[in-house]
């Protein structure tokens, strides 16, 4: 799996993921990838899954924990191009309650504005 890690808007990030995202050695890169973005203080992130070809047990445990993770420092997850299998996989398992996801990454940073580190609430 390639992740390429892209600042789409001042303050949001966005993990483009291609390939699959299963149990071993892609849930290791996505978490060491998260660790950094943690680290460097990015705490409003995108994963853009939409050119990812396989998606199993382990890859939906990897980000759920990444979702728990950002949530405890204070930011927020948004998934983007999720189609297909994936969209089914997040369906059937329920975590489309928890892990929001848009068309394209644009429509999920659009979303961060509304939600996520706002002064006024």
């Amino acid at each position: 799996m390639k992740i390429l890690t892209k600042e789409l808007k001042p303050g949001i990030m966005v993990l483009e993921l291609s390939g699959p995202l299963q149990m071993g050695v892609e849930c290791k890169q996505l978490e060491l990838a998260f660790d950094q973005l943690i680290r460097d203080s990015h705490t409003r992130v995108i994963v853009d899954l939409s050119q990812v070809t396989k998606l199993d047990s382990g890859g939906l445990g990897k980000l759920v924990n990444c979702f728990s993770r950002l949530k405890t420092a204070g930011g927020a997850l948004r998934l983007a191009g999720v189609t297909g299998m994936i969209d089914g996989i997040l369906k059937l398992t329920h975590a489309d309650h928890f892990l929001k996801s848009y068309p394209t990454a644009r429509e999920a940073a659009e979303s961060f504005s509304d939600s996520s580190h706002s002064t006024t609430n």
